[in-house]
């Protein structure tokens, strides 16, 4: 879902030569900016119905899989307090989402929520809970992270080789991306990436507003650019709880 941001290309920053005197963009520039915006806005109309559902499924799963669990389970209760929590702080950013990185936090938080309430069951019944769900970093939005295969000598060594290969395999490895991101970045193509709109503070007042990869915007001005959107982060619930997740927009 939400695959291929094909307008990122056209929020590019204008060339020197191709602005207009002073700094300021050209009308053409001016037109394309307007249109990326116009379309930045039915995306994330788009995102935030999807994220509103996702909230409201896991509300559904928490009301049938409710825990009341003795205070000596403590690994039971750590799991499921902090899904609460998740499933909590999903709700609140869901009201307070501006950008499109905040609603996929809301989703993210929402299904993590799902999968740590899910492991506090197994645990509650004795049974060891599955791995965790291995977001795409590039967009959190897209396929889980298949597991790596078990390690053998065999294997090893072919991972030894693959290492060996260049830059385009090093940098496939440098984060965590869904089956198509890593082929893109194999390929030397760029994967579809989460974009987010450029605070104007973070870009200068006079600068126009640009849509950059999510994970490109200043820590200072997005909690979510180094964390996958909270995939990343079990103090991402807290943090939202407490408000700390709102940051200045210019």
């Amino acid at each position: 879902m939400f695959r291929r941001w094909w307008f990122v290309r056209l929020l590019r920053d204008p060339e020197p030569e191709r602005r207009a005197p002073g700094g300021r963009l050209s009308k053409d520039q001016k037109e394309q900016q307007e249109l990326v915006l116009r379309e930045w806005e039915v995306l994330r109309e788009r995102l935030a119905g999807f994220a509103s559902e996702r909230v409201a499924a896991a509300g559904d799963v928490f009301r049938a899989a409710e825990l009341r669990l003795p205070p000596e389970e403590e690994a039971a209760r750590r799991d499921y307090l902090w899904a609460l929590e998740a499933y909590e702080a999903a709700g609140k950013l869901l009201d307070e989402a501006v950008d499109l990185p905040d609603l996929t936090a809301v989703v993210v938080l929402a299904e993590r929520a799902v999968e740590r309430l899910a492991a506090a069951h197994a645990v509650h019944a004795g049974r060891r809970p599955g791995p965790p769900v291995v977001r795409c970093f590039y967009n959190p939005l897209h396929p889980p992270v298949p597991p790596a295969p078990a390690a053998t000598a065999k294997s090893s060594h072919r991972e030894r080789q693959r290492r060996r290969l260049g830059a385009r395999e090093a940098a496939a490895d440098r984060r965590p991306a869904c089956p198509a991101c890593r082929r893109a970045i194999l390929a030397g193509q760029s994967p579809d990436v989460l974009p987010a709109l450029l605070p104007a503070g973070a870009a200068g007042r006079r600068a126009p507003r640009l849509l950059v990869p999510y994970y490109a915007v200043p820590q200072q001005w997005s909690p979510w650019s180094a964390t996958g959107c909270g995939a990343y982060d079990d103090r991402a619930p807290a943090l939202v709880l407490r408000g700390e997740h709102r940051r200045r927009r210019g």
